[in-house]
């Protein structure tokens, strides 16, 4: 049977302990996939595993791509529609919830990647007050390269003038476009594993809503705006990325033609677009050549370096957006960075890969809290240590949701662990997730630094979004 497909997919699932009753903690899973695809079915997001922590976990769906982020930039197209499904989405919880046992008043919202990135735009939209109460994000912030689109306008153009639709008049084209087929429109959108995606924006995004659109406006100003001026909610916050993140992109190479030898010929692919340097200029030159000289020593790209490279990308794509998200959000609320870099049984998305360098890659971590039927050929071995690592993560992510801090006290599953909360804006202390727990510094310090010297030396930060 071929199965009915709808823009209308705001479906949820709910998962909850077999015994009736109760007041439990509530975690709602929100999937990533660049904005435009995934899912949050429980072939790939199964959450049998939490119930032995006693918890209520809901997964669901929203419009993605074209269909949930198109814009125009005006009341013609405000777009952020698939945020408007997460928010309604979170109001069913609260309305629904203790029917599953599940407490409304005690609501994590949990999101990996593009997951992530809404996690955090759900947290400065106006719209959200009340629906929840801790956030967790997994590799992804509002302030990494892929994770706003600050010009709606120029790809809604260019999709109706790759669909033959001549019209300047944006309320003329989203009616020409109400009338093309929705294949028709997704087969136009910008394929996440392109050189395009690991440089910039997605094609459809979050963006800026205009002050005069239709209906509420989930996003009135840029996240950095809203962050500057502290307009969002104080809520605790656990946050991290993996130590490979980029791998999980530069591995699909494949599919993208002379991936390396397009950076060597262009050097300024490496200077971040959200800096809004112009090509060729002083400042573009010194950014790159910083760069290039800070992550493989000016050498000339290709496969052997790969592992560097990923280094810059993970940077750039993930782990420098999280940590300064991070930073800010702790000046006002408590915040946990973790490190995932372990290599074990359930790197499903790295195994498939087939990549051989130590470390995790991109949404290794979230398979050592789900249930990826769609992925795993068989039972885990007993004898896996990978068992014990889920059994950890599990109950920190579990405990931070029941209480606001994933180690409330000393506990042997967490090998007497007790994991403290950034002090001060900064990130001084985070915990390393590998074959055991271990605290530590911040393990792109360094990075870090140099990537705000250089923004703060050349970035055009008035445009930063």
């Amino acid at each position: 049977m071929i199965p009915t497909e709808s823009e209308d997919c705001l479906f949820l699932n709910v998962y909850t302990p077999l015994t009736t009753g109760g007041n439990r903690a509530v975690i709602v899973f929100i999937h990533g996939g660049g904005y435009n695809s995934g899912f949050g079915d429980d072939d790939l997001y199964g959450s049998q595993y939490f119930m032995t922590e006693d918890v209520v976990v809901v997964t669901f769906n929203y419009r993605l791509g074209v269909l949930g982020f198109f814009s125009t930039g005006d009341r013609a197209a405000a777009g952020n529609w698939a945020l408007k499904d997460c928010i309604v989405a979170l109001r069913w919880v609260q309305d629904h919830i203790a029917a599953f046992g599940g407490d409304a008043s005690n609501v994590t919202i949990y999101g990996e990647s593009a997951g992530a990135a809404i996690i955090h735009l759900l947290l400065i939209s106006p719209l959200t007050g009340g629906l929840f109460h801790r956030a967790i994000a997994s590799s992804g912030s509002p302030f990494n390269s892929w994770a706003f689109q600050p010009n709606p306008l120029f790809y809604a153009n260019r999709l109706a003038e790759t669909l033959d639709l001549e019209t300047t008049d944006t309320t003329d084209m989203v009616a020409a476009l109400r009338l093309v087929p929705y294949r028709a429109l997704i087969e136009q959108q910008e394929d996440i594993s392109s050189t395009a995606h690991l440089l910039g924006t997605v094609d459809f995004g979050p963006v800026v809503e205009p002050p005069d659109a239709p209906g509420s406006i989930v996003l009135p100003r840029t996240p950095m705006e809203l962050v500057k001026d502290g307009a969002y909610q104080a809520v605790p916050l656990l946050t991290g990325f993996n130590n490979l993140e980029s791998v999980l992109y530069i591995a699909l190479a494949n599919f993208i033609p002379n991936l390396f030898d397009s950076f060597n010929a262009h050097p300024h692919y490496l200077v971040p677009r959200a800096w809004n340097i112009s090509e060729g200029s002083p400042a573009a030159n010194a950014i790159s050549n910083a760069f290039a000289q800070f992550y493989w020593q000016g050498q000339t790209l290709g496969p052997e370096l790969l592992e560097e490279f990923s280094w810059y990308l993970t940077d750039l794509m993930f782990a420098i957006g999280v940590v300064e998200m991070a930073e800010l959000q702790s000046t006002r609320a408590p915040v946990y960075v973790y490190h995932f870099t372990y290599d074990g049984d359930l790197n499903l998305f790295k195994q498939q890969l087939g990549v051989s360098i130590p470390g995790a890659v991109h949404a290794d971590e979230v398979f050592y809290l789900f249930d990826a039927k769609s992925l795993v050929s068989g039972p885990l071995a007993a004898t896996s240590h990978a068992r014990t690592v889920r059994q950890r993560m599990l109950r920190l992510w579990t405990n931070f949701a029941k209480y606001g801090n994933p180690t409330p006290v000393v506990d042997a599953v967490l090998q007497d662990i007790l994991w403290p909360e950034l002090d001060g804006g900064t990130i001084n202390v985070v915990l390393n997730i590998d074959h055991d727990l271990m605290l530590g510094p911040n393990p792109i310090a360094f990075r870090y630094d140099l990537w705000q010297t250089l923004e703060h030396r050349y970035a055009n930060r008035n445009t930063r979004h």
